[in-house]
């Protein structure tokens, strides 16, 4: 049972680690070619607002698993996976998003399952002993 509850941190900490990275780079991107003027329809903000909004919820991300991991506050990361679910949902399935097609429906639907897995996941810190 230790081994299951390693491996679901473990993803956990992959997961938000990866989606933060991602979006750190797409922001960072922006930030070092100063092109601003940019929307993506998945998310609330336009411009620079999503550049910065994408640096904190990267830079958020990061910390979160960094301090997960070396257990100095555990209660981080759960939120972050929360926050990184809602915009998912959010963006692709609340919002009004047009999907191309079956394909791209399956592969968002797919993330959005592996992002709610990753958030169940990170409970599991809860049960880690100090």
């Amino acid at each position: 049972m230790k081994i299951l509850h390693a491996l679901m941190r473990f993803y956990a900490y992959l997961f938000t680690l990866f989606i933060s990275l991602f979006l750190g780079g797409i922001s960072l991107v922006a930030f070092l070619s100063g092109l601003h003027n940019w929307k993506l329809d998945t998310f609330i903000w336009t411009g620079q607002d999503l550049s910065i909004a994408m640096l904190t919820l990267a830079v958020l991300g990061v910390a979160a698993v960094l301090l997960a991991f070396f257990n100095i506050f555990r209660g981080l990361l759960p939120l972050v996976a929360l926050a990184i679910f809602g915009i998912i949902i959010y963006g692709f399935f609340w919002n009004s998003y047009k999907f191309a097609d079956r394909d791209q429906f399956d592969s968002i639907l797919l993330l959005a399952v592996a992002a709610f897995v990753s958030f169940l996941c990170s409970l599991m810190l809860f049960r880690r002993q100090r």
